[in-house]
């Protein structure tokens, strides 16, 4: 018997070293245990809706971001065969011996000293003017010279 009273603290001794702490469990479980993480959303941002009518040009309105004023320079111009009346929203019409009143759109050029006429119909080349003056207009290509309607030339 006095074996076994020698034996008892020894065994309660590896028996505690081999017990697990409930509370310490829990601890350890909550620490390594972690929620997902959130998704994360990106929304795409919206772009503005505008209606853009058949035939309009992705270029910037004429004088977008220069000081050139489209509205004050929007006007017909024409020689003895050409009539060009252009529009401040960027629209233009053109009639000529071939076609009476063929529409497109004109744009300013980045170098802000011309113009470029961009035809509806898409057999016809783009045309570009140079910008003279308030009153006149040079064919880039060629000799074609405009003249605002009601000008002297």
């Amino acid at each position: 018997m006095r074996k076994l009273l020698l034996l008892a603290p020894a065994l309660l001794l590896v028996a505690a070293c081999n017990r697990t702490d409930p509370a310490n469990d829990s601890v350890s479980a909550t620490a390594t245990v972690s929620p997902p993480p959130a998704a994360t959303v990106i929304e795409a941002p919206v772009a503005p809706t505008t209606a853009m009518s058949t035939g309009m040009s992705d270029a910037p309105a004429p004088g977008e971001h220069t000081t050139f004023d489209a509205k004050a320079f929007a006007g017909e111009f024409a020689d003895e065969n050409f009539t060009l009346r252009l529009a401040a929203d960027g629209t233009y019409t053109l009639s000529t011996p071939a076609a009476d009143n063929a529409p497109g759109t004109w744009t300013l050029e980045p170098d802000a000293h011309h113009i470029r006429l961009d035809p509806e119909s898409k057999s016809e080349d783009d045309r570009v003017y140079e910008l003279v003056s308030d009153d006149e207009l040079r064919a880039a290509k060629g000799t074609q010279t405009l003249h605002r309607a009601g000008t002297a030339h």
